[in-house]
């Protein structure tokens, strides 16, 4: 498995995940609020990760475009 599908596996991940956790904001599953900030912040950690292995494709791009 090269890098872009391995990435392409995660990415895939965590917006099945992100999914879920929207779904269960929305339909008011936290228990309390240290249950709804724990969602949040997962959420949000997600986020971060997906934007930089976005980025990282973008860096690998421009790479193979320059090599060639």
């Amino acid at each position: 498995m090269d890098w872009l599908e391995t990435t392409e596996f995660l990415l895939k991940q965590y917006r099945k995940r992100k999914q879920e956790l929207s779904d269960m904001l929305a339909g008011g599953s936290a228990k309390d609020y240290a249950q709804y900030q724990r969602i949040v912040g997962e959420y949000s950690g997600l986020e971060f990760a997906e934007q930089e292995i976005l980025d990282l494709h973008k860096r690998m791009q421009i790479e193979d475009e320059d090599s060639e």
